[in-house]
């Protein structure tokens, strides 16, 4: 997996690049996959039948009332709330498997004493009963019906016959146990109701003595006396409420003379409240006349003085309606006044009255007192006594049924088939976890592999991407299967007739995969330099062995293809190789004699085969290239040799190895990378890329080198593009061939 989508992963998972780790790897992961099943198959196969016998009983909180609803149970199931029923079924559940159920099977069948049952030597046998119960209860699974009083009991054993034994076995053993311990616990309560019953009889005849003597003593009538207190409490409360009411007519009364009192005050009719005198049919009337005359007079002042006749009248009538107002306010007042002295007096009697029936009461009460507490000894005594009585005689007949509220409904049969192993569902499962771990392996090698491989890895990097340049090796024979599998002609340059040299390779074949992609490469580099001049191009790389030397003579071939007049430039003073790839002797001079000067441009660049192309090799090899480098001598032919060509491409030592490239980098107007797919790792190249720019360097951007179009892995989009392009060019051949025959068959 790239950097890239390794990045892009970290907002949301890259689906499609995991789809291509999958196909890329997918042999990995069909084996991973083929052991696991083959693994899981084994053991599998290997292991030993299991088979399941089950037996249904079916639970009911009570058991059946043989005696009718009023006979109660004496040992209590569930008691009919939800809650309660789940924990009295949680513990049925918990009691079937329980090792007192499992040991009377023990004890039944004498499993203790059975080797094969406990899978022991006979040597070692017998066993404690607690051991073989616990063995029986390994064997024992307890699975409630959802939504029903049925629980089905499971036994597991490899002897299926040995299974539906043991299963029916411990159902039975549960019913039993069941039964009896409701006897048990049935007999308990008789007994101990028996005990309780004489003393409540002895406690009955006590109080009840005790009760008559006091009534000798006090001569107390209890019918008599309990009819006098019951009157005197009725004559209570109903003085109570007489006094209740009378309080309340007495505060009405006050509020309403505090209402009206306050009214009387208030000299203007108009503004006297309405609630207060709501009663008063004659002062609503008196108002109502008085607001009429008081708009006519107001009607009137607009037009007449206030000495005008007519409003003269008005006015005394509007004062003799407002005396009756104010005298029909005050015996309004009197009448109230009358009221409230007579609510006073009755609120007085009463209160005098309720106080001679509370000493009544009292009175009573004092005699009454001890009576009652006799009384009601008397009654709970005899409450209680009635009550044992009565569950006595329930318990002593509930211990002669013999009833069950559990029973079993479906008793165990011999299983005919196993339950384990499960064939289907284990190669299911290890079929998906095959697939997990393959897949798992196989990001897991993706992540380990730190090596370049494709565009996005590049990009990764922040570098633009260049270009590609496919491996000479596999570039023509991608183009040769592709027109052998369509049927097309194959294309002029086949990769049996490829030359060892690859230096000058696409000047020998320029129509194959490989110019083209230099040609793409030189095409983005113009485009990139369309704004700025880049003439002088530095070609290194982050190791050795990434193909520098051979992709920057490739270049300089194609920038000389294009018209332009290049000079190849083999600044690597350590390992110096353009000479060799132009097939020209070791050179006494060079780069390092001219910056020595001891020779100029005239007599150490030497012209190659390729027209507008020029080359000036290293030279003597110097004993401390990077010093040399660092010399104004250094700079001045540099800037000499520029000044004479379009394009000058130095060919420098790998920039992770040596400071050269580095120093170079700075006296040139750009720096192209060169990484070697499936060798460089992004660490290096990441190290490359930041020596440039922390020197502020100029890099123009990176090279995909020597990838390998035949990879379907990592080459399978690249080999598509190129193998259409051979195959374009094949078309071409064949349609060059068709038309140099009907040339001539016309000369003919």
């Amino acid at each position: 997996m790239s950097e890239g989508t390794a990045a892009a992963a970290m907002d949301g998972i890259d689906l499609i690049e995991y789809l291509r780790i999958i196909r890329r790897r997918w042999l990995l992961i069909l084996l991973c996959i083929a052991v696991t099943l083959g693994l899981v198959a084994f053991v599998t196969f290997r292991m030993t039948k299991i088979y399941r016998a089950t037996t249904t009983v079916r639970i009911e909180t009570q058991a059946p009332q043989v005696l009718g609803d009023n006979v109660e149970d004496v040992v209590e199931m569930g008691t009919g709330s939800f809650w309660s029923n789940i924990e009295y079924y949680e513990t049925q559940y918990k009691i079937i498997e329980s090792r007192k159920v499992a040991l009377r099977v023990v004890e039944e069948f004498n499993l203790h004493e059975n080797a094969d049952f406990m899978q022991l030597p006979p040597a070692e046998m017998p066993v404690s009963k607690e051991d073989a119960a616990d063995q029986l209860k390994a064997l024992l699974t307890v699975e409630p019906v959802k939504d029903s009083r049925l629980v089905y009991i499971h036994i597991d054993h490899r002897d299926p016959k040995k299974a539906q034994l043991y299963a029916d076995a411990i159902a039975t053993s549960y019913v039993r146990l069941n039964l009896e311990n409701m006897h048990a616990r049935t007999l308990e309560a008789v007994d101990w109701l028996g005990e309780r019953l004489d003393g409540a009889n002895s406690k009955l005849k006590e109080s009840e003595t005790e009760l008559l003597k006091f009534k000798k003593d006090h001569n107390i009538l209890s019918i008599s006396l309990e009819d006098r207190q019951s009157h005197i409490t009725a004559q209570m409360q109903t003085a109570a409420q007489n006094l209740t009411e009378a309080k309340s007519r007495r505060i009405a009364l006050q509020s309403r003379k505090k209402a009206v009192s306050a009214v009387a005050g208030i000299d203007d009719p108009l503004a006297i409240p309405v609630s207060a005198l709501n009663d008063n049919p004659l002062i609503q009337q008196l108002k109502q006349q008085y607001t009429e005359l008081n708009q006519e007079y107001g009607e009137l002042s607009a037009r007449y003085g206030d000495n005008f006749p007519k409003m003269v009248e008005i006015k005394a009538r509007m004062g003799r309606i407002r005396d009756d107002i104010h005298r029909e306010v005050k015996n309004v007042i009197d009448a109230i006044d009358a009221e409230l002295q007579e609510a006073k007096l009755t609120e007085t009697g009463l209160q005098t009255a309720l106080s001679d029936l509370e000493k009544q009461a009292q009175a009573l009460a004092d005699k009454k007192g001890d009576y009652n507490d006799l009384a009601r000894t008397v009654e709970n005594n005899e409450q209680v006594y009635r009550l044992l009585t009565g569950r006595s005689e329930e318990a002593k007949l509930t211990r002669f049924l013999q009833v069950n509220n559990v029973d079993i409904l479906d008793h165990a049969v011999v299983p005919d088939r196993p339950i384990k192993p499960r064939v289907l569902l284990n190669l299911a499962i290890a079929l998906l976890i095959g697939t997990i771990l393959g897949i798992a392996l196989a990001i897991l090698i993706e992540v380990a592999d730190r090596s370049i491989k494709t565009q996005d890895d590049i990009e990764a990097l922040g570098v633009p991407f260049l270009g590609i340049v496919p491996s000479i090796d596999t570039a023509d024979a991608a183009v040769v299967a592709r027109a052998k599998r369509e049927g097309q002609p194959v294309p002029e340059e086949p990769a049996e007739k490829r030359p060892q040299n690859y230096d000058q390779y696409i000047h020998a074949f320029p129509k194959s995969q490989v110019a083209e992609s230099l040609r793409s490469i030189r095409t983005n580099l113009l485009f990139m330099s369309a704004g700025r001049q880049v003439r002088r191009i530095l070609v290194t790389s982050p190791s050795p062995q990434e193909g520098k030397t051979t992709f920057a003579c490739n270049l300089a071939i194609a920038m000389a293809q294009s018209g332009s007049r290049v000079l190849l430039v083999d600044t690597d003073l350590r390992r110096p190789r353009i000479h060799r790839a132009f097939d020209i002797p070791r050179p006494v001079r060079g780069m390092s004699t001219m910056v020595l000067r001891e020779s100029g441009p005239e007599d150490s660049i030497v012209p190659s085969p390729i027209p507008n192309l020029d080359i000036l090799p290293c030279g003597p090899t110097p004993p401390n290239p990077s010093e040399l480098m660092h010399t104004d001598a250094f700079a001045d032919v540099v800037n000499r040799i520029s000044a004479s060509y379009d394009r000058v491409i130095f060919d420098s030592p790998p920039i992770g190895v040596v400071t050269d490239a580095a120093i170079l980098s700075k006296m040139v107007d750009g720096t192209l990378l060169i990484l070697k797919s499936l060798k460089t790792t992004r660490d290096t190249a990441r190290h490359a890329i930041s020596t440039l720019r922390d020197i502020n360097a100029p890099v123009l951007g990176a090279v995909l080198n020597g990838l390998d179009l035949m990879n379907r892995r990592y080459g399978r989009y690249y080999y598509h593009y190129y193998s259409q392009y051979g195959a374009y060019y094949a078309e071409g051949a064949a349609d060059r061939s068709l038309d140099a025959g009907v040339a001539t068959d016309k000369q003919e």
